[in-house]
C-alpha cells in the first residue's frame, strides 16, 4: 500500500522545477511577517495552495497546474498575490505521481529472447520451467 502513495515532499519539490517550493517558504515568511506588523483586530494573512489536474494526451501522464494566492494585512488594507504555472507529472501504480516515468516491474513475465525463438520457423520454444496445463 505504500508503494502507491506519492512523496508529497518529491512532489512539491518538482512544481515548477523546484521553483514552487522556494515561493512558498517565501510567501509562508511574508504572510507571517506581515501579520506580526499589520495584523491588528481582524486583518488575517492567509496562504493557500490549490492544485488542478488535466490528463494528457493518451499516455498515463498529468498537467498539475499549481497556484500560490496569498493575501496580506497591509497598513491600509491587503495585499494579494496569485503565482499559476504547470507541472506534468507520470501517473504510476495505483497513482503514484512521479515526475519521472515510473520504472515497469517485470518479474515474473516471460521475456523473449533470440535463444528461445527457432530461427527457421520463428516459433518460441518452451522452457522446462513453463507448465502447460492439460486439457
Amino acid at each position: 500500500m505504500a508503494d502507491r502513495k506519492t512523496n508529497v515532499a518529491d512532489f512539491i519539490g518538482e512544481c515548477n522545477a523546484g521553483i514552487m517550493i522556494e515561493k512558498l517558504a517565501l510567501a509562508l515568511s511574508d504572510a507571517a511577517l506581515a501579520q506580526i506588523t499589520h495584523g491588528i483586530g481582524s486583518k488575517k494573512a492567509k496562504v493557500s495552495l490549490e492544485f488542478t489536474f488535466q490528463k494528457m494526451g493518451d499516455n498515463d501522464q498529468v498537467i498539475v497546474s499549481h497556484k500560490l494566492s496569498t493575501s496580506n494585512p497591509t497598513k491600509r488594507g491587503k495585499k494579494f498575490e496569485e503565482d499559476i504555472t504547470d507541472t506534468a507529472f507520470f501517473v504510476g501504480k495505483g497513482g503514484k505521481l512521479t515526475i519521472n516515468a515510473p520504472e515497469e516491474d517485470d518479474s515474473g513475465q516471460f521475456n523473449l529472447t533470440h535463444e528461445n525463438v527457432d530461427k527457421e520457423t520463428g516459433e518460441v520454444q518452451q522452457h522446462s520451467n513453463v507448465r502447460r496445463l492439460a486439457n
